[in-house]
């Protein structure tokens, strides 16, 4: 889209590039800069100063919403809802229509290479014809170029169909998309678009902040219009061509089967879950209610303990055991004994543990809080968190021992201070709602090792001025160097 301002606040500047960059050189030119400017190399205001600047254009250049205002408008929005209303509504990114129903839609590409592939996002904020048409040649690249290897040809029947169902639109960004192109219409005195565009961003609407702006909007507007929705579901060319490929394909049949009949996301952290409190009887799965649950060679107090069980570990019950008090359990190990009765619950453990943990959550951990440490020392380390979501760093012995485990926030950038010599692993896990009950994510996303290792050495004073700056780095988003998805278990093995 061309744009009516093309850089007033300078954020492209700062970070060396032109407007119009594409969303990867905008991450690789701002870890760039990062590493250029950052106080801990060159203290000083100046270099603080800098690197502020630089935080907060990537913070807007990244947010495909900020971003879109900023080329349009010139106005920098960082907060989720911005009282000054915007000097110019959104237009399509590729046709520049202004419309009362824009939506941010991210799709997909595959690109296949031999022996492995990658999809590709395809975003911006789009009328419903041109959405359709990103759609068509989104599923015609992935047609030509995603086939081409083992991995393509099972990733792409999944994201043509996804392609095929509109895509994925946020709700969080659609939200700020209505609710700014509302403020946009009712500043120009158009006050029925108004209350359409406010009634688009009812559905996406989440926090009481984006009820508030409706809220405000609708009485400003002094109307309740609706129009009819242009993003349902219409048989349309486009629709028609994107289906051609999977129809195509007798693997399709297959997708489309496993992406009716499976649950992909977990369930949501405000279900709660069903406990069941009854006698446990043999054959039963119950889950472990008590931390450092100890499983004894016979029933009774003074038994002697076998080994100590975690919360919300899943036992099977062999037997009742003496006058129903005790049962006879067996671990996911293989190791058979005995527990009180009153300490297992029925139910789903998985939900048992997401209401605990979400009932124990605490306070947010601050940036760069340490939660874990075992050792000191006189090192540091920087690390990047460019991920969208907050992230648990640790540092980890060859033998799986948490030297520091520490609390880095989506798009933070933080040196950690203390660490003693040795070579470490870092393992990650990223997700939302940290809960210090359960020391990780109620909703957990990933978990994941750097493919490499960092090594603290002693230095002699007299070559530590010769080594100002000399501070090693980890990026948890490096391209270069990807991370390894690894089971949480082992993540969580020393919390």
């Amino acid at each position: 889209m061309l744009t009516d301002v093309q850089d007033p606040a300078g954020l492209y500047a700062v970070l060396g590039l032109t407007p119009g960059a594409s969303a990867t050189a905008i991450k690789r030119a701002f870890r760039a800069r990062a590493k250029a400017v950052h106080p801990d190399r060159h203290p000083g205001q100046a270099a603080s100063g800098e690197f502020q600047r630089l935080v907060t254009a990537y913070k807007v250049l990244r947010d495909a919403v900020a971003r879109t205002e900023y080329d349009t408008t010139g106005h920098v929005a960082i907060g989720e809802i911005d009282d000054e209303p915007p000097s110019a509504a959104f237009a399509c990114s590729v046709c520049g229509v202004v419309t009362a129903q824009p939506r941010y839609v991210v799709l997909h590409e595959v690109r296949s290479y031999v022996l492995w592939a990658r999809t590709v996002p395809v975003e911006g904020i789009f009328c419903r014809d041109c959405a359709d048409h990103a759609g068509v040649r989104a599923a015609a690249a992935s047609w030509v170029e995603g086939w081409w290897s083992p991995p393509g040809l099972l990733v792409t029947p999944v994201v043509l169909l996804h392609n095929l169902l509109g895509g994925t639109q946020p709700r969080e960004a659609n939200a700020r998309v209505s609710i700014r192109q509302a403020q946009a219409f009712l500043a120009r005195g158009d006050k029925g678009l108004a209350s359409a565009a406010a009634a688009q961003a009812e559905r996406f609407a989440r926090t009481r902040a984006q009820t508030k702006a409706i809220a405000q909007i609708q009485t400003a507007a002094g109307a309740h219009v609706r129009l009819r929705d242009r993003w349902g579901f219409r048989l349309s060319r486009a629709f028609l061509t994107q289906l051609a490929p999977l129809l195509a394909l007798p693997l399709t049949a297959f997708v489309l089967l496993m992406g009716l009949t499976k649950t992909w996301d977990p369930p949501p952290s405000t279900k709660r879950a069903g406990i069941t409190v009854a006698q446990p009887s043999a054959g039963d799965i119950r889950f472990v209610a008590v931390d450092g649950l100890k499983i004894r060679q016979d029933p009774g107090d003074s038994a002697p303990v076998i080994t100590l069980l975690d919360r919300f570990t899943a036992l099977t019950v062999l037997a009742p055991a003496g006058d129903g008090s005790w049962v006879q359990v067996k671990t996911p190990s293989g190791i058979t004994g005995f527990v009180p009765a009153l300490t297992l619950y029925g139910g789903s453990g998985e939900l048992l543990r997401r209401t605990w943990c979400e009932e124990h959550r605490g306070g947010t951990p601050a940036a760069g809080e340490v939660l874990l440490r075992h050792a000191d020392g006189d090192h540091r380390l920087l690390i990047h968190n460019g991920e969208r979501m907050d992230a648990v760093v640790k540092l980890k012995t060859a033998q799986g021992t948490t030297i520091v485990s520490v609390f880095v926030p989506a798009t933070y950038h933080l040196s950690l201070a203390g660490l003693p010599e040795g070579s470490y692993g870092i393992e990650f896990a990223t997700g939302t709602h940290y809960s210090r009950g359960c020391a990780g994510f109620v909703e957990p996303l990933k978990t994941a090792r750097l493919p490499y290792t960092v090594t603290f050495h002693h230095v002699p004073a007299a070559l530590m001025a010769s080594m100002a700056g000399a501070i090693p780095e980890v990026a948890l988003d490096d391209d270069a160097k990807p991370a390894v998805a690894i089971p949480a278990d082992v993540f969580a093995a020393d919390d």
